[in-house]
């Protein structure tokens, strides 16, 4: 009965005649970019700070006009190269007039500028009349003034064993909301509160921070809660970073934007307290002082901390009893140096103290109380050249990261980087690139990766090598791997877009074999293709089939799985998207899952591990009532027939079926 409302709801809405002038394109073009940095990833929840990186990025853009080649890298997909085009082409000839001017640059191929426009603007200049009356206070706050509010609520539509034991506490609506104040583009006052389903309180999770930017030789300021982005991320970096994807060079840097304020829901990894980053050209300074609570499993006998959950449930009597239960003291700063566009170098100290000891399961985990880093990072130009990397000391090894990047040409891109992370080198707070998500602890390796401009299409290549030298929590040996990577996407005719993909990962883990723990060689295969028909200027056609193969040598293992979805997109007016996809998969175990990256609510990162069989369909609304109010809804449902329970734990559903209605508000004005 609640999807037959649900439909006739959207029925009524489509056939609304009400049009506004204002078109929300850059919501679909921010989405399509998601798509490529995000479907790569392996893990189900993907964190939302992508998202508020690419949205913070909408609603403050890099000007055209005046950003340097660092501040251009900030925007996905831009790599020096793209940079130094777009500066040449305003140093040739003057300052840009309007973004659609980037389509006349040559060297940068118009795709590219289509997913560049919606985070770049052309600043205007102020001019002033004559004899023009200045703005009363209150006209002044109303007109430099911005307002955005979001409220989101999730609910199951499956009651999880968990509700039907009583084990939760609270209900079962996971509700969010976030408001957000920004005053002339150089203040901002924020606060969030979010309540996961099973959780009692409605802000069982709080933050809220106050930031101030570009005042004189005050570049930022933040006061709550904020994340720290510095060289590499082999010292500190905020909770998500990216990895190994679907481009096979932008990746690899990461572009550190320092002192930013905290606006994720995730309640781990962040900093709460002060800090700030001042300018005296050539140098800058930033400074930070934090003490913040986190969750924790305390022995009760040592008063040690045995592991510290990260995923922010507080439902159970014991997940609550393990909330805040431990706090982190940190504080520490960096000195910049920058000559122009052509050399930077940054130097970073900071200490760590905790007031509840780490207990340690093996040799190399985490120990102690207190902890030491001093990293050096550094990003050199010489023509076409980039040179980058950092390297950190944290009191017994150094882990460092070095890479190089070249621009042979406008169409062709190099990159080769070096990664060693040593056994006994444990970061509290940094998000690396490497094999495993962001951790720099027992890893040598070396990647390559090039893009190459064809007449054809787009080539994207990677080949990583990867060791792990020494015995690990996974592994009680050295392992090794390595990984390869292709991509073709191509334009056949002007309205169709086609990628072909093939993707091979090689990699050493322990297994039982014949009753005996050994260490033997995984390969896991993939290929994939994908049709997207751009049918219309409203509707867009999108067609996926993927094949997986995953296979252990010696262990006479052999797996396989499929996964088809058809996409439909569909913009029948200015203020109304409409989305629509079903998938079909099949997977032997989980082992040979396929992971789904789809498209969901504004701020939401969905990334589902597809396995066994079933099939799963969503439909997404999200209609611009008026210029300042946007409701969007998804309706998700997976059905897996021959499966008697769906999930595990508390979280257990008793039957086949999973579907859950998210809603969602965005005002601003």
């Amino acid at each position: 009965m609640k999807i037959l409302i649900f439909i006739s709801v959207i029925f009524l809405i489509i056939n609304s005649q009400n049009l506004f002038s204002q078109t929300d394109t850059n919501y679909i073009k921010a989405e399509d970019v998601l798509d490529e940095l995000v479907e790569e990833s392996q893990e189900d929840e993907v964190s939302s700070d992508l998202y508020d990186i690419l949205e913070n990025l909408m609603q403050n853009p890099v000007d055209l006009n005046t950003a340097v080649i660092s501040e251009f890298q900030k925007i996905p997909f831009i790599d020096f190269s793209v940079a130094e085009q777009i500066i040449n082409h305003r140093n040739k000839y003057g300052l840009f007039f309007s973004v659609n001017e980037l389509y006349s640059i040559r060297e940068i191929p118009a795709d590219l500028t289509k997913k560049i426009i919606p985070f770049v603007n052309v600043s205007a200049p102020i001019v002033s009349t004559p004899g023009e009356e200045e703005e009363d206070l209150f006209e002044s706050l109303s007109s430099s003034s911005k307002i955005y509010f979001r409220n989101r609520v999730t609910n199951d539509l499956q009651t999880r064993k968990g509700f039907l034991e009583n084990k939760f506490e609270g209900s079962e609506i996971d509700m969010y909301n976030r408001l957000m104040v920004k005053y002339d583009k150089n203040y901002q006052f924020g606060i969030l509160t979010e309540k996961d389903a099973g959780e009692k309180e409605f802000n069982e999770f709080t933050s809220a921070h106050l930031f101030a930017k570009d005042l004189g030789y005050i570049k930022n300021l933040v006061l709550g809660d904020y994340y720290l982005e510095f060289g590499q991320g082999l010292a500190l970096w905020n909770a998500y970073g990216f990895s190994k994807g679907a481009d096979a060079v932008y990746p690899v840097k990461k572009s550190e934007r320092k002192i930013i304020p905290y606006t994720s829901a995730s309640e781990n990894n962040f900093f709460r307290g002060a800090a700030g980053t001042f300018d005296y050209e050539p140098f800058s300074v930033s400074v930070f002082y934090s003490k913040n609570k986190f969750d924790a499993n305390l022995d009760e006998t040592t008063g040690e901390i045995l592991s510290n959950p990260l995923d922010g449930l507080h439902r159970t009597e014991s997940e609550i009893q393990k909330r805040k239960t431990a706090e982190e003291t940190t504080f520490g700063g960096r000195i910049d140096f920058a000559k122009e566009d052509l050399f930077r170098v940054g130097v970073l100290h900071y200490r760590s103290k905790f007031d509840h000891p780490f207990q340690p399961s093996t040799v190399f985990d985490i120990s102690g109380d207190e902890f030491n880093y001093t990293s050096a990072a550094y990003d050199l130009y010489i023509e076409n050249i980039n040179l980058f990397g950092e390297g950190v000391y944290n009191g017994t090894s150094v882990a460092s990261i070095n890479n190089f990047q070249i621009s042979l040409s406008s169409n062709l891109q190099f990159v080769s980087s070096i990664r060693s992370y040593p056994a006994n080198f444990i970061n509290i707070h940094g998000f690396s690139f490497g094999e495993r998500s962001g951790a720099a602890q027992n890893e040598f390796g070396i990647y390559n990766g090039l893009k190459w401009r064809l007449p054809i299409g787009t080539l994207n290549l990677y080949y990583d090598q990867f060791k792990f030298p020494n015995a690990s929590f996974d592994n009680p040996l050295p392992t090794d791997g390595n990984e390869f990577f292709a991509e073709l996407t191509s334009k056949p005719f002007s309205k169709v877009e086609t990628r072909v993909r093939y993707k091979k990962e090689r990699k050493e883990l322990e297994f039982i074999i014949n009753n005996e723990n050994l260490i033997a060689e995984r390969n896991r295969e993939n290929i994939r293709g994908e049709v997207i028909y751009e049918i219309s200027k409203s509707l867009r056609w999108k067609s996926r089939f993927e094949y997986n193969i995953y296979s252990v040598k010696d262990a006479e293992l052999a797996e396989n799985g499929f996964l088809f979805f058809q996409d439909l997109r569909y913009v029948p007016t200015s203020n109304l998207n409409l989305y629509v996809r079903i998938v079909f998969f099949r997977t032997d175990s989980f082992n040979s899952a396929l992971y789904e990256y789809e498209n969901d609510l504004t701020g939401v990162l969905t990334n589902i591990a597809m396995f066994g069989e079933g099939i799963r369909w969503y439909i997404i609304l999200r209609y611009k009532i008026l210029p300042y109010l946007v409701l969007s809804c998804k309706y998700s449902e997976t059905y897996k027939p021959k499966e008697k329970t769906l999930s595990s734990g508390d979280s257990e559903i008793n039957g086949n079926l999973d579907n859950r209605i998210n809603f969602q508000v965005d005002l601003s004005f």
